[in-house]
């Protein structure tokens, strides 16, 4: 049994570090609307392994934008006396390894979308692909610590997608021309192109 525990600390929000390399995307609007509506409960954990924040990036630039831009800090965040906010971070239980960070901060939010039978290429869209790539190439052990993509996902993802090419039977499929119904007359015809 391990004797590893999670602690919730408020830090300043000028020392949060978010993870430069983070591949994610955030609609940034969406996050603070959010965050005025609901309050910030949410808190982000530092990954001592990765020296950043290993997911919450996106609502901690949430956070800088809304101080940068005056506003008042939100339920959740406390106002310090020098005028700085202070979020809650999690720290504790760090990634064992450079590549279980990176594999963790992309599961982390993978996961979150798997319930609802999402595929691949649905998960595909909340990530930057090309700094989901750098980040999986950079650091190669990770694919193989992922829970939420399977290898041929990661080969597509890293190579590109292969395609077969059509076989004989297959390809004259594809070359019949069907049947079309005129939506005004209901004729059928085969279209000449």
């Amino acid at each position: 049994m391990s004797n590893e525990k999670l602690e919730l600390r408020y830090i300043p929000l000028s020392q949060a570090r978010r993870w430069d390399a983070n591949p994610k995307r955030h609609d940034i609007p969406a996050l603070i609307k959010s965050i005025e509506k609901h309050a910030f409960g949410d808190p982000g954990k530092f990954d001592a392994t990765l020296g950043a924040l290993v997911y919450g990036n996106g609502r901690t630039e949430a956070l800088e934008r809304m101080r940068a831009e005056g506003k008042t800090p939100p339920r959740g965040i406390v106002a310090l006396q020098n005028g700085e906010w202070a979020m809650p971070v999690i720290f504790g239980v760090d990634a064992e390894s450079q590549a279980a960070a990176v594999a963790f901060a992309i599961d982390h939010n993978n996961t979150t979308l798997l319930g609802g039978g999402l595929g691949f290429t649905d998960l595909l869209s909340i990530w930057d692909e090309e700094a989901l790539e750098k980040v999986l190439a950079e650091v190669p052990d990770a694919g193989a610590l992922l829970v939420s993509l399977n290898s041929q996902d990661l080969d597509a993802l890293l190579n590109g997608p292969t395609f077969e090419p059509a076989g004989a039977d297959e390809q004259s499929r594809l070359d019949e021309k069907k049947l079309v119904t005129c939506p005004e007359c209901g004729c059928e015809f085969r279209p000449k192109k």
